[in-house]
């Protein structure tokens, strides 16, 4: 970990990338646990998603040849994926499949209410308390300025406290808290708090 922590860090979208190797494309589609329900454990997420990754929608933190962490983000209605029915339906048959898909699509529906909406950050653990998160957010900002948009709107779990803190940090500030109402009694989606930060006069 030494010699990585000696290394200069970098910002990269993923679409500049040279290449994409299973290692990067399986660190970005492991997000999205709050939905294992619909989207299974990490290697079913994989399979789901990783031919469905819009690149031009990740910035992914490098030391040397390290992938560190990633930040994923959504704007003009593009996410970070978009996967068809056809990896739902293999994975789990036409009806259960259908049924999940149309889940998956819900929760990602509900998401457009955003403009520049921050749709998941991760850092491994090796790599965390080392500037890896207020640099992928750094970039982030800048993204969002370039696309137009004078702020940055997220939503995290209420218990997460520990991600609540960090975002408060990097000039964050608490919305509503969304319980989900129909789609929570119906199913386990957690209650969410609204968090914005606003571009205007801010680095």
């Amino acid at each position: 970990m030494t010699e990585i922590a000696l290394e200069p860090l970098r910002i990269v979208l993923g679409s500049g990338l040279p290449e994409r190797n299973e290692a990067i494309a399986r660190l970005i589609t492991s997000g999205r646990s709050s939905l294992a329900f619909i989207l299974g454990d990490e290697a079913c997420r994989y399979r789901l998603l990783v031919r469905a990754i819009n690149w031009d929608r990740i910035l992914i933190a490098y030391r040397g040849p390290t992938a560190l962490g990633y930040v994923a983000f959504k704007h003009h209605r593009r996410g970070p994926f978009s996967p068809g029915f056809g990896p739902f339906r293999d994975e789990f048959g036409r009806l259960r499949g259908g049924v999940r898909y149309l889940l998956f699509i819900i929760a990602e529906y509900r998401e457009w209410y955003y403009g520049f909406y921050l749709y998941g950050l991760h850092v491994i653990k090796p790599a965390r308390h080392q500037g890896v998160a207020t640099a992928l957010l750094t970039e982030t900002f800048r993204q969002a300025r370039q696309a137009g948009y004078d702020r940055v709107e997220l939503e995290v779990q209420v218990k997460n406290r520990s991600a609540q803190q960090l975002y408060i940090q990097q000039g964050f500030v608490r919305g509503h808290t969304t319980p989900m109402n129909w789609l929570g009694r119906l199913l386990p989606f957690p209650a969410v708090v609204n968090m914005r930060r606003s571009l205007k006069s801010q680095p």
